[in-house]
C-alpha cells in the first residue's frame, strides 16, 4: 500500500505538471463566468406563441447545463488519460518504477489515480460552481447534483481508465479523437434511444455501452418537475431518463 501512495504521489505531480493542466483551468474559468451570466438574468421565452418566464423552465435549463458539463469531466479524462500511462513507458519511467518489487496493477492505479486527480480539481469545480448558482438562484434541489456528479465521477473513471488502455496500442492522436468521438457518441445514443422506437445501432450502443449520459440524467430527472409549460415539449426530455 505504501508503494501505491507513493506512485500516486509521483503521478498527481506529472499530471498537475502538464501544460493542458493551464487550458483545464481557463475552460474551467470560463465556464464558471457563462453560468455566472446566464443565471443572473431572467428573460422570457416565447413557446408555442406564448410569453413564458424563465422560471417555467429553470428545471430544463439547469438539466441541460449540467449534463453539458458533466459530458465534458468526462471527456478530460479520456484526453488526460491518452497519454499519462504512455508518456512513462516512452521515457523509461515505468520500467524504473516497475524495477522495483511493484506490480503492475499498482503501477497503473497510480497512474489513474493521477488522471483521476486533475478531472476531479477542474470537474469538480465546474460542477461545484454549477451546482451552488443553480440552486442558490434558480431554486433547484440539492441531492440531484449531488447525485449526478457521483455518476459523472463514474463516468469519467471509465473513460480514463479505457484511454489509458487504448494509449498501449494506439497514438495519442488517434486515442484523444477515440475518446471525443466516443463520448460524443455515446451521449448521442443515450439522448436518441429513448426517442426513437427503432433507433437501430445507436440503440444498441445505447443498451450495451457505458451509460454515460443516461445516469447522470436519470440522476437530474427531479428537475424537470419543475418545468411547468405544458405540452409534448415538457415530456420529451423526460423520456431521457425514464426511458
Amino acid at each position: 500500500m505504501r508503494s501505491f501512495w507513493l506512485l500516486f504521489g509521483e503521478a498527481v505531480g506529472d499530471a498537475f505538471r502538464r501544460r493542458i493542466v493551464g487550458g483545464v483551468a481557463i475552460a474551467a474559468l470560463l465556464s464558471i463566468a457563462m453560468l455566472e451570466s446566464c443565471t443572473g438574468c431572467s428573460p422570457s421565452l416565447n413557446v408555442n406563441g406564448e410569453v413564458r418566464e424563465f422560471v417555467e423552465v429553470r428545471g430544463a435549463f439547469g438539466f441541460a447545463t449540467f449534463l453539458v458539463l458533466g459530458l465534458w469531466g468526462i471527456a478530460l479524462a479520456g484526453v488526460l488519460g491518452s497519454d499519462h500511462l504512455r508518456s512513462t513507458l516512452d521515457d523509461g519511467s515505468a520500467a524504473l518504477s516497475l524495477a522495483r518489487p511493484i506490480p503492475r496493477e499498482t503501477f497503473a492505479l497510480a497512474r489513474l489515480g493521477g488522471v483521476m486527480s486533475v478531472t476531479g480539481g477542474g470537474g469538480g469545480v465546474v460542477l461545484g460552481a454549477a451546482a451552488f448558482l443553480l440552486v442558490a438562484r434558480s431554486g433547484l434541489s440539492t441531492t440531484p447534483a449531488l447525485a449526478a456528479a457521483a455518476a459523472c465521477l463514474l463516468g469519467a473513471l471509465t473513460v480514463g481508465a479505457l484511454a489509458m488502455t487504448a494509449s498501449l496500442v494506439l497514438p495519442r492522436v488517434a486515442t484523444v479523437l477515440l475518446v471525443l468521438g466516443g463520448v460524443g457518441l455515446v451521449a448521442l445514443a443515450n439522448g436518441v434511444a429513448p426517442f426513437a422506437e427503432n433507433a437501430g445501432w445507436l440503440g444498441a450502443i445505447d443498451r450495451f455501452g457505458p451509460p454515460l449520459a443516461s445516469t447522470m440524467a436519470l440522476a437530474l430527472g427531479p428537475w424537470l418537475e419543475s418545468v411547468t409549460i405544458p405540452g409534448d415539449g415538457r415530456q420529451r426530455p423526460r423520456r431521457l431518463w425514464q426511458g
